[in-house]
């Protein structure tokens, strides 16, 4: 059971072609052409090595581990090759600087828009350019300038997963 955030590109395309959703079996239309710039996926492959991330079993997920004992996976599919990505997903079990240093880091890299799982939510951005190119999807964006404010936007609803998943694993 994990903390999610998804990363989103910011690099946002207005076609679409009809996909079925797998939850409800109704045709929708799905965006398309959606993905990392070259530049972006070397920016993010660069952070990836500086950082340690390290490749496990599963080629798409990224295990990051630190001194302090912290740490988290991300799921990122086809950063190693030149197919499209469009985003991925963090897994985390806890907050700590590290974590929150490294989320940052890789949505600036990536130019990419955080969504975290978790009530009263906001996309999430580093920059004022990249609010810009996302706010046609994403009007109520909010440009983060730290990894602290990262901290301080996600506390709320970390407090809430995490007393969450007390519950369910009896662990009060």
């Amino acid at each position: 059971m994990s903390f999610d955030i998804f990363f989103q590109t910011s690099r946002l395309s207005d076609q679409t072609e009809e996909a079925v959703n797998p939850f409800t079996g109704e045709v929708m239309q799905k965006p398309v052409g959606e993905s990392l710039s070259p530049a972006d996926r070397d920016a993010l492959r660069e952070l990836l090595t500086s950082h340690g991330a390290t490749l496990p079993l599963d080629s798409n997920c990224y295990q990051f581990n630190f001194s302090d004992g912290s740490g988290f996976e991300l799921f990122m599919d086809h950063l190693d090759s030149d197919a499209d990505v469009s985003g991925g997903m963090a897994a985390l079990r806890g907050l700590s600087t590290e974590i929150l240093n490294v989320l940052y880091a890789l949505a600036e890299a990536g130019n990419m828009v955080m969504l975290p799982a978790m009530e009263e939510t906001r996309p999430l951005v580093t920059s004022r350019e990249v609010a810009d190119r996302v706010a046609s999807r994403w009007p109520d964006v909010l440009v983060l300038t730290s990894a602290e404010d990262l901290g301080a936007f996600l506390q709320q609803g970390f407090a809430g997963w995490k007393a969450y998943r007390d519950r369910v694993t009896g662990e009060d």
